[in-house]
């Protein structure tokens, strides 16, 4: 069995818009540097939608539909749109805000798992559209 080793792509955001980035190497962090871009070019709500509609394309594209969610979307984007809003200078880079932002980083208990029970996130409601967190 070999396994295939990819570069990262001289402009990673470019190959994600294209579909062409290997899903390898779409980390969480790309994942959310991507986003980032987003945002910063569009602003917010219409960065995150259209975000949305391209990882919708991606996963579709590299056959990996069952991974998206819905509710993870929109949540890291609208944190990290709180960031870039009250607390970054305009241009702010991705690297900047995450280092400010660690806790973006952590899937398992970092900022999401402040806002949202475990249970809410596994559920296929979840996944399917934007839910907002019960309140504990």
């Amino acid at each position: 069995m070999s396994v295939v080793a990819h570069k990262m792509p001289d402009d990673p955001l470019s190959a994600f818009d294209a579909g062409t980035l290997p899903p390898a190497l779409f980390t969480h962090r790309l994942h959310l540097a991507v986003g980032w871009s987003y945002l910063q070019r569009y602003g917010f709500p219409e960065g995150v939608v259209r975000f949305r509609e391209r990882l919708r394309a991606y996963v579709a594209a590299v056959g990996a539909e069952a991974k998206y969610h819905e509710t993870l979307t929109w949540a890291y984007m609208i944190l990290m749109n709180e960031e870039r809003v009250l607390r970054s200078v305009a241009g702010e880079s991705f690297d900047t805000m995450i280092a400010r932002r660690p806790d973006l980083l952590d899937h398992r208990n970092g900022a999401i798992t402040t806002v949202y029970a475990r249970d809410e996130l596994d559920s296929d409601a979840a996944r399917r559209v934007l839910v907002l967190p019960r309140r504990s």
